[in-house]
């Protein structure tokens, strides 16, 4: 009685490991094909009851095109050598949606029938492969921006020594255009949430040297955001430009002043203006020095342009570089002020929520959503009637959305490309008017994306 009481127990606890764990165990006859399951592995492919029956053959159209082969194999040999058969692999549920699974199953010999079988356990692992997808990309960035980094103040520290006078003018050189990287960088750390914007840049940049109130006056689109390697860029030519100016230019006196003027050009370019007024006379300089090299060349390539005029009155130093949305913008989008009334969007992303979430966030500001689409196939049947703007993520499941993509772009739709990818230069390339997004984005980030996309829009498109 004693032996039967503690088997009962143990079995409550398997139940409790298995529904706490969400495991799904599965029985698989190797010779029949046949297998019984707990609820917990249908669900897991995507069944909200249990299927009448399963087989090794139904597991296998569930596993996606390119993990098939390597999935079937893995059993052949498990069989032929009477081992487990363990393995990870992406499967297509039911419901369209692609996840990971991890399983693993032990060889057994059914005493009665003589069959061999395989017994084993299925978890769904998608979160985990995510996040491990997620590391990876941050890994890569961190990474590239660590080399840049260091590539940049190896430059520093060549040019800085060239023509440095004294060990004592290097050192100082140095140390304040190294703060302003840090600087530079810190914020973007701080800001890795939010919207990173021309302001914030500036402001960090002047913030070491406390202008007198009235000493430098900023004005114009100061909220339109910036690329992190765009900012730094920006950082370092302000540190430049201020550093300048208080040794020789208008903040080298009491009288001097200093105009920051932002503009917006075409979409996706602005241009910050620096002016210098009422300081000594100008004259332009005998010889390149660094901050004048580091302004010419490290903004070129970034896809900026700097131009510099030594005029008498004051300096004027003209940047132009690539800008995102405006940060302003996307607050006035959560307000309603940012209207897509009567615009037909079409949305294709196959995450469930993320679909919904846009839906609804697209239909209180007006819109007429066309989908949402999770499958290529439906949205490509769709690209007739012509939407006014799209939103497309570039994976669906196992497919792509870009020949999606191109048939929008042949017929003149704007393009608005909500990816999970850190690096968008491929599509850039290919669609150079569509405008990306990186996961996660605020639903108010794509409501304000596709208002400027459609008013920039040449007329009769």
């Amino acid at each position: 009685m004693e032996d039967l009481t503690e088997l009962e127990h143990g079995v409550d606890h398997l139940r409790l490991v298995l529904a706490v764990g969400e495991i799904g165990v599965w029985d698989l006859d190797a010779a029949t094909g046949e297998a019984w399951r707990s609820l917990r592995h249908d669900q897991i492919f995507g069944y909200d009851t249990p299927r009448e029956s399963w087989s090794y053959d139904d597991f296998l159209a569930h596993v996606v095109e390119e993990d098939r082969p390597r999935v079937d194999a893995a059993y052949g040999a498990a069989l032929a050598a009477k081992q487990s058969w363990s393995f990870d692999c992406r499967i297509l549920r039911a419901d369209g949606k692609l996840c990971w699974i991890s399983a693993h199953g032990r060889h057994l010999q059914d005493p009665q029938t003589g069959h061999e079988r395989l017994i084993g356990h299925v978890l769904d692992i998608t979160d985990r492969k995510e996040a491990e997808e997620r590391l990876r990309l941050v890994t890569s960035e961190l990474n590239h921006r660590t080399r840049n980094m260091l590539s940049v103040l190896q430059g520093m520290v060549r040019m800085s020594a060239r023509r440095a006078d004294t060990v004592a003018e290097l050192e100082h050189s140095l140390l304040g255009r190294m703060e302003a990287l840090s600087r530079s960088h810190a914020l973007t750390v701080q800001l890795s949430e939010g919207a990173l914007r021309v302001s914030d840049v500036i402001d960090s940049a002047l913030s070491p040297f406390q202008p007198e109130p009235g000493r430098i006056v900023v004005s114009g689109a100061t909220g339109a955001t910036l690329l992190p390697k765009i900012s730094e860029s920006l950082s370092l030519a302000l540190y430049e430009l201020t550093t300048n100016a208080i040794k020789y230019g208008a903040l080298s006196n009491d009288a001097g002043r200093v105009l920051i003027e932002v503009n917006r050009l075409a979409p996706g370019r602005a241009r910050v203006v620096w002016r210098e007024s009422g300081g000594p006379r100008v004259a332009p300089p005998e010889r390149m020095g660094f901050g004048s090299t580091l302004l010419r060349s490290i903004l070129r390539a970034d896809e900026g342009e700097v131009r510099m005029d030594y005029a008498e009155a004051g300096v004027v130093c003209t940047i132009e570089m690539p800008v995102g949305h405006d940060a302003a913008e996307s607050e006035r989008a959560t307000r309603g002020e940012a209207r897509l009334e009567g615009r037909r969007v079409m949305v294709v992303e196959d995450e469930f929520l993320i679909a919904i979430s846009l839906e609804m966030a697209l239909g209180e500001q007006g819109a007429l959503v066309e989908g949402p689409y999770t499958r290529l196939a439906e949205a490509r049947e769709a690209v007739s009637t012509r939407p006014d703007a799209a939103v497309l993520d570039v994976r669906l499941g196992s497919e792509s959305s870009l020949p999606l993509a191109r048939d929008l772009a042949s017929l003149g739709v704007p393009l608005l490309f909500v990816t999970g990818n850190v690096d968008g230069e491929e599509l850039k390339q290919e669609f150079p008017d569509a405008q990306g997004l990186s996961k996660p984005v605020s639903e108010d980030r794509v409501v304000a994306e596709l208002k400027r996309l459609i008013e920039s829009r040449p007329a009769g498109r």
